[in-house]
C-alpha cells in the first residue's frame, strides 16, 4: 500500500484500514502473477458489484485462522422481522437484526447538532439524527430516544422521536424513482394504510462518514 502511494510512510494502520486495500483496483499482495490470481482485480470487482447493489463487505483476519469475508445486502422483496420508530410525523422500520438496544437521548445533548458523538456506559459511540438525515418535516420530540444498532463491527447510535416496537413488514421494492435514495432498502405498508421507509443502516450510516461528519464505529 506505501509503494503504491496508497498509504503515506508515516500514517499509521490499523488492521481494519488495511483491510480495505484488499478492495483497491490493482492491490495485490502476491509475489508472483499468474492467469488466475495475482491482478488485483478480484476483490475490486467484488466490491463494485456490491457497492451497486447497495450492500456492504468487510474482511476479518486472524493469523493461523484464517480470514472471513462478510456480505451484506439489503432484501428486496420479503417479510423481516423489524423495530418501528416514530421521526417527526413519519415511521421507519429498523431492521431488527441490526438494534442492539434502546434507551433514552441524554437530555443534557438534545440541543445538540445532528451528528456527533454520545457516552454509551463510558464508551464513545457516535450517532446521527434521522430528523435530519431524512429531512422529515415536523418538529423533532422533546424526548428523543436513540436506537443503538452494529456497524462495520462497531455501534453507532440513531436518534428518534418515538419507539413504536416490533413488528413484521413485508418489504415493497421502491420504483425506479426512488431505488436512489440513499440510507432506504424498501417500504412497507402499515396496518392503517400509511407508507414507512425501511432504513438501510449500513448505507445511511457509510454515506455520513464519507462527508467526514462522522467518525466510523470501531
Amino acid at each position: 500500500a506505501r509503494a503504491k502511494g496508497l498509504l503515506a510512510d508515516t500514517q499509521p494502520c490499523s488492521d481494519r484500514e488495511a483491510y480495505r486495500f484488499i478492495f483497491e483496483p490493482g492491490f495485490s499482495t502476491a509475489e508472483t502473477v499468474t492467469d488466475l490470481s495475482g491482478r488485483g482485480v478480484g476483490m475490486d470487482v467484488v466490491r463494485r458489484h456490491v457497492d451497486a447493489l447497495r450492500g456492504a463487505v468487510k474482511i476479518d483476519s486472524r493469523p493461523s485462522l484464517g480470514s472471513t469475508v462478510t456480505i451484506r445486502l439489503p432484501l428486496t422483496l420479503a417479510i423481516i422481522e423489524g423495530f418501528a420508530v416514530g421521526v417527526g410525523g413519519e415511521t421507519y422500520i429498523i431492521p431488527l437484526d441490526a438494534v442492539v438496544e434502546c434507551l433514552d437521548f441524554p437530555p443534557h445533548m438534545r440541543g445538540a447538532g445532528p451528528v456527533g458523538t454520545m457516552n454509551l456506559r463510558g464508551r464513545a459511540v457516535p450517532y446521527l439524527r434521522l430528523h435530519d438525515a431524512f429531512s422529515t418535516s415536523g418538529v423533532c420530540s422533546s424526548r428523543e430516544n436513540v436506537v443503538v444498532v452494529r456497524y462495520h463491527g462497531g455501534q453507532a447510535g440513531l436518534v428518534v422521536d418515538a419507539l413504536f416496537g416490533e413488528r413484521q413488514a413485508v418489504i415493497k421494492p421502491l420504483g425506479v424513482l426512488f431505488r436512489s435514495v440513499p440510507g432506504i432498502s424498501g417500504a412497507t405498508i402499515l396496518g392503517d394504510g400509511r407508507v414507512a421507509l425501511i432504513v438501510d443502516v449500513p448505507s445511511i450510516l457509510q454515506r455520513v462518514v464519507n462527508t467526514g461528519c462522522l467518525a466510523a464505529a470501531s
